[in-house]
């Protein structure tokens, strides 16, 4: 770890239910970093909004992969391919919208045991998303021989002063010293996952992630991470990313600069919004065009056979 920033740390295994860890907001995750970003009162005022069909798909092609066990547990899969058939034999547009497909729905809800629902095409789509990955040879090394969705919560000592911290691999392999993070997404290819990666923050998540391992780990080796980044539609695409010195770089510079307005903020129990990227003291920005739309103008006389062209200075 090339920083100083973390002077010590003392963060151990977190084993209790998910839900507890997710709601302890007294720990500093990516997540909150990734907010903070955008804003304090972004992070201070979060809306807890419900998760959206991709997060819920996203955290079943998780639990697919790197929790088997868990997966048969938690989800319970049932298939609305017949009742939608015959709703659609009835006229039904929009079958998944009717009150008969609804009261079908409650009773399938009744017997899941207050498991997660997925329906059989989703769960056909992880299976084929499974087998995809693991032909790959390189893709099932990094993610065999590890931990998979181990939590760990604790405190760092930083040049900023206490912070509580918390963060979740996708999988670790302490002897190769390798982080591994899935993702799910629309285009995994190399040109447009680069672009995804960025608008996400995911530089910072990989960046506070390594150190944070490097420090649990007690030596100085420093960790590696991989994102494995696979599409959800046919053929199931993937391609495998190592975050390079730039990537981690760039990523542990924006977190400790997001640590350190984090403590000033919980210090000064003051939470700003976009004002806070604001130099002027007013908050007064300036608004320009971006050099997509300035351009000139030029407007035809053809009648004429003349061009008329306000040249910018």
């Amino acid at each position: 770890m090339a920083s100083t920033f973390i002077k010590s740390a003392n963060i151990r295994p977190f084993n209790g239910p998910d839900q507890e860890y997710h709601s302890n907001k007294e720990y500093v995750s990516a997540s909150s970093l990734k907010r903070l970003k955008v804003s304090p009162a972004h992070y201070k005022e979060e809306d807890e909004m419900g998760e959206t069909d991709a997060l819920l798909f996203g955290s079943a092609y998780h639990c697919f992969i790197l929790e088997p066990d868990k997966f048969d547990k938690e989800y319970y899969i049932f298939d609305d391919s017949v009742v939608c058939g015959a709703l659609i034999a009835k006229g039904a547009k929009s079958p998944r919208a009717t009150n008969d497909y609804k009261t079908w729905l409650a009773g399938e809800q009744s017997f899941s045991d207050g498991k997660i629902l997925i329906d059989k095409a989703d769960y056909d789509r992880l299976v084929a998303m499974k087998e995809r990955l693991f032909r790959h040879p390189y893709a099932r090394m990094l993610l065999s021989n590890g931990v998979n969705e181990q939590s760990y919560m604790g405190e760092i000592d930083t040049e900023a002063g206490l912070i509580k911290v918390k963060f979740k691999p996708d999988h670790v392999n302490d002897n190769k010293k390798i982080i591994v993070d899935l993702k799910t997404t629309i285009d995994a290819s190399k040109d447009e996952f680069p672009k995804h990666a960025a608008g996400l923050n995911y530089h910072i998540q990989a960046s506070f992630y390594a150190d944070l391992m490097e420090k649990v780990s007690g030596d100085d080796r420093p960790y590696t991470f991989f994102f494995i980044a696979q599409e959800k539609k046919k053929p199931f695409a993937f391609n495998i990313f190592e975050s390079s010195p730039q990537f981690i770089a760039q990523g542990r510079f924006e977190y400790e600069m997001l640590l350190q307005l984090y403590k000033f903020c919980t210090d000064n129990d003051s939470w700003p919004g976009y004002q806070i990227w604001c130099e002027n003291k007013y908050g007064i920005l300036e608004l320009k065009l971006p050099a997509w739309a300035i351009k000139d103008l030029t407007y035809y006389d053809h009648q004429n056979r003349v061009s008329k062209q306000k040249q910018l200075n």
